[in-house]
């Protein structure tokens, strides 16, 4: 029995969601009422149960250990949002949603409200209520960078290019080592006209990345895109390149982009190589 609470002690410290493994350590626990021996964890392992009973959809499970933490702690706001995560697992959002809402009222700092139903407001397809209960997250919570990529995520479902944009750099700001985040920056900067910024988001891509495709990919073409639009007499008013480097530097990032992606290419098949050279050289 002891070994069975270290396993599961140990899935809790990590963080991870293995609810099958879970409940089969949990099973003789329960059933031999060995999980008092846990002492006063033994109320974190029914909680453990009760999320991996809703993942592995054990409705009966769950309600079953709800019961037993809701007579130890009627007043529990930790409980009350087991009872509301147990509502959207029978499908009843509303009074899912009506849960997450008193307990915000009651105290607007509760990360774990406030993710729940961000959660079922987003599964739901409700996206200005999901985008109008983040941002109000954020103004609690705004070192939460996950929380600014979703934002971002959702800004861009709309075509929000801008506000998108924002989000990202907050992103940036607490993860700039990330070159996954710098990749997604960029590509927002390009979608919205803002070159010179896009080319040196890939660049810093490339930095982090030394090896990433779509950050070549993006140098090139968003270098040969500059030249394009100096080479036009009438510029597009929308296109921002002032801080764009100068022609002949362009040229040696097209050309050194280009290299690296004919590199990246050889290893693949011919059709594929073929494909790619040819563009390249478009």
């Amino acid at each position: 029995m002891s070994s069975s609470l270290e396993l599961l002690a140990e899935i809790r410290q990590s963080s991870e969601r293995r609810p099958f493994a879970v409940l089969k350590l949990a099973e003789p626990l329960l059933n031999t009422r060995g999980v008092s021996r846990a002492g006063d964890d033994a109320w974190l392992v029914y909680e453990q149960v009760f999320v991996s009973a809703i993942d592995e959809g054990q409705i009966e499970l769950a309600k079953a250990v709800l019961v037993i933490l809701r007579t130890r702690f009627p007043s529990s706001q930790r409980v009350k949002r087991l009872y509301g995560m147990i509502n959207e697992a029978v499908g009843h959002p509303d009074e899912a949603k009506t849960i997450y809402k008193e307990m915000l009222e009651a105290d607007e700092t509760n990360i774990l409200a406030s993710k729940r139903l961000i959660a079922l407001l987003k599964s739901y397809g409700h996206i200005g209520e999901t985008v109008k209960q983040l941002v109000a997250y954020l103004d609690i919570h705004n070192n939460d960078f996950e929380a600014w990529l979703e934002l971002s995520n959702l800004y861009l479902t709309q075509n929000l290019y801008p506000q998108a944009a924002f989000c990202m750099e907050e992103v940036i700001m607490q993860q700039p080592a990330n070159h996954y985040f710098h990749l997604c920056y960029a590509e927002i900067s390009y979608s919205m006209g803002n070159f010179d910024l896009a080319l040196k988001e890939y660049l810093r891509v490339v930095e982090l990345s030394t090896d990433n495709v779509r950050g070549f990919y993006g140098i090139k073409l968003v270098a040969d895109r500059i030249r394009d639009i100096r080479a036009k007499p009438k510029r597009d008013q929308n296109a921002r390149i002032d801080d764009a480097p100068q022609p002949a530097t362009l040229d040696r990032l097209s050309q050194l982009a280009t290299e690296r992606l004919v590199a990246a290419y050889n290893g693949a098949s011919d059709t594929c190589k073929k494909t790619a050279e040819e563009w390249l050289k478009a």
